[in-house]
């Protein structure tokens, strides 16, 4: 008879802490002591400015069994930390992580979770120092955060956006969201690059330092959606962004799936988030010098004081809403 498989519970915390606490460290010479104390030690090299944030991915909000495996759920907490240094120009270095899991997990799944972070992390050379565990009575709760590196004075804000800027984007955008509608549909299997894009989406990480580079002066990723992004740049730097409707790069798979489901794949594109592309603002030699290293599209401009955004067709303006994933809506636009 087999033996019933380990869970949270059965393990217990150590148990569960023991289970993972191993191959952490891929920069070793950034760090003076790990895992395993009350805090780490950490060292930034000189002339480096440190650059933090931090990221939550919830089960029934961010991910179900039947969207991501654990390996997946896993690549993308990284994903969403990493790619907010991306956005600052930053290189990610260090990393924890909080851990609230239902008693019944299986042990297994948290193995498993815990190889999808430590395959971002070797893959973009972040160490992880460890973080906490608890319990949870609502399913897993999974916070990271992220210390990045970024040369003294150069990070790159979403305030930086200035008259006469071009705006530009690292790759296409709506693939994710389009990826979970197929996923939804139980048509996964006709749109694998879709899924993908959904379940292991990747951080421009690369990306974020050619840009800050070059010259680019506002930085933004697309976590929830264009429309919301190009907001928080309008916001942030207070000018009039307008963004050209035909110069949003769509994927031509994005293009097959808007035209089975019968939804225009620009809904995606401007609401749908998770695709962490990096949206940029900065003079037209900036784009010039980024686009000679990495793939751009130039999508609009920024038009002066203001703060809005607008959308461009056929030489005629409207208002973009701000509209995306939100939190604390139950429905979004």
């Amino acid at each position: 008879m087999a033996e019933p498989e380990k869970t949270a519970a059965s393990a217990g915390e150590f148990g569960c802490i023991e289970a993972v606490c191993h191959d952490l460290l891929y920069r070793p010479e950034l760090v003076k002591l790990g895992a395993g104390d009350d805090g780490a030690v950490y060292v930034s090299p000189p002339g480096m400015d440190q650059v933090i944030s931090t990221d939550t991915m919830v089960e029934g909000i961010h991910f179900t069994a039947e969207t991501m495996d654990a390996a997946d759920v896993g690549w993308k907490l990284c994903t969403a930390n990493f790619s907010d240094m991306a956005a600052m120009g930053a290189e990610p270095a260090q990393f924890v992580i909080s851990a609230a899991l239902p008693k019944t997990l299986p042990l297994s799944w948290l193995k498993a979770c815990y190889e999808g972070i430590r395959a971002a992390c070797r893959r973009y050379r972040v160490n992880l120092l460890g973080g906490d565990m608890t319990g949870s009575r609502q399913g897993v709760v999974l916070t990271g955060t992220v210390v990045g590196m970024v040369p003294s004075g150069t990070a790159v804000p979403r305030s930086g956006a200035r008259e006469g800027d071009l705006l530009v984007l690292t790759g296409p955008v709506g693939d994710s969201a389009a990826g979970l509608e197929a996923i939804f549909r139980g048509r996964a299997r006709e749109f694998p690059e879709l899924v993908s894009r959904h379940r292991r989406p990747v951080p421009r990480v690369e990306a974020g330092a050619v840009l800050r580079e070059a010259g680019i002066r506002a930085l933004d990723d697309i976590t929830d959606g264009l429309a919301s992004e190009s907001h928080e740049v309008a916001t942030a730097s207070g000018q009039d962004l307008i963004l050209e409707k035909d110069r949003i790069p769509l994927s031509e798979e994005a293009r097959r799936a808007g035209e089975a489901f019968g939804i225009d794949p620009l809904h995606w594109a401007f609401t749908g988030g998770e695709d962490y592309a990096l949206l940029g603002a900065g003079p037209e030699e900036a784009v010039r010098r980024a686009a000679e290293q990495i793939p751009l599209t130039v999508i609009g401009r920024v038009a002066g004081p203001g703060g809005r955004v607008w959308l461009e067709e056929g030489g005629r303006l409207s208002l973009l809403p701000r509209c995306g994933y939100d939190h604390f809506k139950e429905e979004t636009p």
